[in-house]
């Protein structure tokens, strides 16, 4: 018997697992740490957070499964993106890390936005458009309001390559997370100089990047006595946290496409070949696999949609207790398709993709005197399915032909909104058995590293299972409300900005 250990380096918390050689969590420990934010728009973290987490989190699966944590055979490793800490010469961090969160940097990215020649080169450059999540255009707001930790930072190194450093001495990125930068060639997978000389940062700054299944070193003897994992255990290179999970839900192909429905609402889009979007509309980053790519597309708010539903207009003895998908999977039971004319945009807080509009706010239209609470719940669930099938279908409007989707995370536990979901993407869409899919990512990357697996098929077969196919028929009602909701924003799109703008004197 062996054993992977699985660390997952997120916003709000880290995860370290013991995972089995079937894919199968055997334990797991979790411990959070909180966002600060100094200033409005900043968002922050104590980088020695996601360490201590690693050591309590280690600590406690060896006291807890000691004869599993002998037999960790490798490391494999996810994190949050952009997230970065700047470092001395010997390693020290210098200042509290700029999470992915951060909007600091908007002002310096309108610029380059606002310059459509130098906006063309970055495309041309990284497939992406610039945005304040990026880590370079973070980089240069310190190198123009904090000059004193820009002369003395010799590495930059985003969350989980920071973790790698601890573990081993190592300095190592992976593709998926360079092309998070917006330093990083996504066509040719590689650091762009043209980007280095563009933000002014040596390139010695950054390390080099390499497939997610290299091993990049081996776990140090202090280490190994301060965490109980075994020393000399390899570490893989690792990924992302969204290749990972969408590695361990099963997307290896092109035209396969990873669907989360949790508080965000996510599709990731496999291909074999980069997708850039002239428009702006959808992301192109690598991916773990080292000849594919992904098209992103990221909701603000989906399954978040349902619970602030429940938070706002349930108090007392009627609010909803326990699952909160299996309640109203009850109560919208009997609720027709298309919800007698009600329909929802699911902008509470904005939208990223395809709109980026941060004006964009929720809106149920069509309330008449048939709408009940049920009608709304199931209002909320139709919209956030017309969203998710917008971002797919934009991606396809790139050259891509999506036949296949492997849904995971928390909405789907419903089998009301799975069903909707089906009718109105118009495909099949495959859950997943095991629901720690970033578990199993980071051990597939990890076994891939060892040679334990034969080929990325080989591990998909061996350490994934489809628990069900959803396939629902096609739906006239759903398609004509599918029409209305793409015209409902682009009628309002404008009212958005002005309403914000004369809301906020």
């Amino acid at each position: 018997m062996y054993t992977y250990l699985s660390l997952d380096i997120g916003t709000t918390g880290t995860k370290v697992a013991l995972v089995s050689e079937t894919g199968k969590t055997i334990r797991d420990a979790y411990a959070e740490y909180p966002i600060d934010a100094p200033r409005s728009g900043f968002a922050e973290q104590d980088p020695e957070a996601w360490w201590n987490a690693i050591v309590a989190g280690s600590q406690s699966l060896r006291d807890s499964n000691p004869d599993e944590m002998a037999a960790v055979t490798a490391i494999g490793i996810c994190g949050q993106m952009h997230t970065h800490v700047y470092l001395d010469g010997k390693g020290t961090a210098l200042r509290s890390a700029i999470t992915w969160m951060d909007q600091r940097a908007q002002h310096i990215v309108e610029d380059l936005n606002a310059d459509k020649k130098l906006s063309a080169m970055i495309m041309d450059e990284t497939s992406n458009n610039a945005t304040s999540t990026y880590t370079a255009p973070q980089v240069s707001w310190i190198q123009k309001n904090d000059p004193d930790t820009w002369a003395r930072t010799k590495h930059v190194l985003v969350a989980k390559d920071y973790i790698k450093f601890r573990l081993t001495g190592e300095m190592m990125t992976d593709y998926s997370e360079a092309s998070g930068t917006l330093l990083f060639d996504v066509r040719n997978r590689k650091w762009s100089d043209a980007m280095f000389n563009l933000f002014s940062i040596p390139r010695s700054v950054f390390p080099d990047a390499a497939p997610s299944t290299t091993i990049i070193g081996r776990v140090s003897g202090e280490v190994a006595r301060l965490t109980g994992i075994p020393e000399g255990t390899p570490v893989a290179n690792g990924s992302a946290d969204n290749s990972a999970a969408a590695l361990g839900a099963g997307m290896t192909e092109k035209g396969q496409v990873t669907l989360i429905i949790g508080t965000a609402g996510v599709i990731s889009a496999c291909s074999d070949a980069p997708l850039p979007d002239e428009r702006n509309r959808v992301l192109c980053w690598n991916y773990c696999l080292e000849d594919r790519w992904i098209n992103l597309g990221v909701m603000q708010t989906a399954g978040e949609s349902l619970n602030w539903f429940k938070n706002a207009f349930e108090t007392g003895s009627d609010k909803s207790s326990g699952d909160i998908f299996s309640v109203y999977d009850e109560e919208t039971a009997d609720v027709p398709d298309g919800c007698d004319g009600l329909l929802f945009l699911p902008y509470l807080n904005g939208e990223r993709t395809p709109y980026w509009d941060p004006h964009a706010r929720g809106v149920f239209f069509g309330v008449n005197i048939k709408s009940t609470k049920a009608h709304f719940v199931k209002s909320i669930m139709e919209g956030v399915s017309f969203a998710l099938r917008h971002n797919i279908e934009t991606v396809e409007s790139l050259g891509m032909s999506v036949d296949q989707v492997q849904a995971v995370g928390g909405g789907l536990k419903s089998p009301v909104w799975l069903s909707v979901l089906s009718q109105i993407i118009r495909r099949p869409i495959n859950t997943i058995a095991n629901p720690h899919t970033g578990n199993v990512g980071n051990s597939i990357i990890a076994g891939l590293a060892l040679g334990e697996f034969s080929s990325v098929q080989d591990a998909v077969g061996q350490l994934i299972k489809v628990e069900r196919t959803v396939e629902s028929p096609p739906s006239d009602i759903y398609e004509k409300r599918y029409s209305h909701f793409i015209g409902l924003y682009e009628d309002l799109k404008d009212r958005f900005a002005t309403y914000n703008r004369d809301s906020m004197n």
